[in-house]
């Protein structure tokens, strides 16, 4: 575990990959340096939160990357000329609350996350590490952008350990030499297409003689960051910290992970943003519903009213795809996704031929053959499973479809042998009040995929339904679940109780 001396610099094991830090927050999920993206960064599992702090007329530190209001509230304003009250009613206003640093510091201690402190001005810094002292944040780093205040912030004997952020073109160690920084961060983002690969055995040798941690730009590119987290650096910074730490249940003893309607705790279910969260941090299938339109065309939505999910109202089956086209299905979730829309299989289909990922297919109300046909023309069997609950449904695509994967319910069933034989199907999904150990192991020795369905947040349930040992796991709360089997593997059993906090 990363952690302190006595004299403020850091130790860092080799063997732990990088700390995930959350840049301006989870900022792929939600407006950079409101509460709600630290939120989203808490559940997503970040180590740290990058946190951008500026200080208003009266003093306040507040979490703002801007220097004036142009961007966000089209004031011709800046920062330090508006009270925090004021700035807290600007941004409110327009939709993005700016929140008080104190109240992030606050959200961080009780969540046990690290701070990774971006000050635009020297006094915002000594404040914010004020608010940083009074919360008992233990694991905390200062960011300076020039070498004459990262000077300053170690002259005025800073708390934490001070970084230079140093953008192309400039030597880090050599600016660091000069400024006595304790960890450089490389801003390389711009380096093109793989700028991991300026991060070279000359640089890293250079990091060592001075022992200097390194801290990386912010980036979400897969092929990027899994190559930075291969090599011994600190923390890499970015607006999806999950891709830091992506699941990985191939070739380890993890199940397999199903993400009910996508990843519907972080965005919209059942939209392409839900998939690709789910996608991007390493989750392997993506459960989505699959309904028509009027007009022939499969989407994917759960509910055969929109008005739960979308702008629209009535029943979806009645509306041409012209007509759901303009909904919005991402506004009731979160301000953030306004415009998210409703997708066509075709989308969900060609992201997931992107990402890699897989998909489980229910059949709510659309043509069985039509809708298998076009899903196995994009994707691999073995990449995919169907499951309706019409039961004629199955046999069609079984029938059509010899080499496509399907799933059944014992609880469809009187008996779990029925259920095994009804329509030869390849997964079979307990739910939590019938999976049990004796019926699993009877499936797996027919050859068959055992899966556990649990759409609840008790980690202490689900600690129980791991126990079991089911080659798949469906749920609504999949960053949990991997924080929970992240635990046992590091720690030999989760403590639940914090989990649960």
């Amino acid at each position: 575990m990363t952690q302190f001396r006595p004299d403020g610099t850091w130790i860092h094991d080799a063997h732990r990959p990088p700390l995930a830090i959350a840049h301006r927050g989870a900022s792929a999920y939600a407006f950079e340096n409101t509460l709600r993206a630290f939120e989203v960064a808490q559940e997503l599992g970040a180590d740290m939160w990058e946190v951008d702090v500026r200080l208003t007329a009266d003093g306040v530190p507040v979490a703002f990357h801007d220097a004036d209001l142009k961007n966000m509230c089209g004031r011709d304003l800046r920062i330090g000329d508006v009270t925090a009250e004021a700035l807290v009613e600007l941004t409110a206003a327009a939709g993005r609350p700016a929140p008080l640093f104190a109240d992030i510091a606050a959200l961080a201690a009780r969540s046990g996350a690290g701070i990774y402190l971006d000050a635009k001005e020297g006094e915002a810094a000594s404040r914010a590490v004020d608010i940083l002292l009074d919360n008992r944040i233990a694991r905390a780093i200062v960011g300076a952008n020039t070498p004459d205040y990262c000077a300053e912030l170690l002259t005025a004997g800073c708390a934490y350990p001070v970084s230079i952020l140093v953008g192309l073109g400039r030597d880090p160690f050599a600016i660091a030499d000069a400024c006595g920084a304790q960890i450089v961060h490389p801003c390389w983002e711009r380096a093109g297409d793989r700028p991991d690969r300026l991060l070279d055995d000359a640089f890293f040798t250079r990091a060592r003689e001075r022992g200097l941690p390194v801290v990386t730009w912010h980036e979400e590119r897969v092929d990027v960051v899994e190559a930075l987290v291969k090599m011994p650096i600190l923390g890499i910074c970015s607006d999806q910290p999950e891709m830091v730490t992506r699941y990985k249940s191939e070739g380890r003893r993890r199940p397999e992970i199903v993400c009910h309607r996508g990843a519907c705790g972080i965005a919209p279910e059942n939209t392409r943003s839900a998939a690709r969260a789910a996608w991007a941090a390493g989750f392997d299938f993506v459960e989505i519903d699959v309904r028509e339109t009027s007009d022939g065309e499969p989407v994917v939505h759960h509910d055969p009213l929109l008005q739960r999910t979308t702008s629209g109202a009535g029943d979806l089956a009645g509306k041409t795809l012209a007509q759901l086209t303009p909904l919005d299905a991402g506004i009731w979730f979160d301000p953030f996704y306004r415009n998210e829309r409703v997708p066509r299989l075709a989308e969900i289909l060609n992201l997931a031929f992107a990402a890699g990922g897989k998909l489980y297919v229910e059949l709510k109300q659309a043509d069985p053959v039509k809708t298998a046909r076009m899903v196995l023309d994009r994707m691999a069997a073995e990449d995919v499973f169907f499951w309706s609950a019409n039961e004629d449904w199955l046999q069609q695509i079984r029938k059509s479809f010899p080499e496509a994967r399907l799933m059944a319910r014992p609880e469809d069933f009187q008996t779990l042998d029925a259920c095994l034989a009804a329509f030869d199907a390849d997964i079979i999904e307990f739910n939590r009040g019938n999976a049990n150990s004796s019926d699993l192991e009877t499936v797996r020795k027919a050859g068959k995929k055992a899966m556990v369905a649990y759409m609840g947040s008790d980690p202490i349930e689900m600690e129980r339904l791991l126990a079991l040992d089911p080659d798949l796991v469906n749920v609504n709360e999949p960053f949990l679940l991997a924080r929970l089997l992240a635990g046992k593997e590091n720690d030999g059993r989760m403590d639940v109780r914090r989990l649960r906090a």
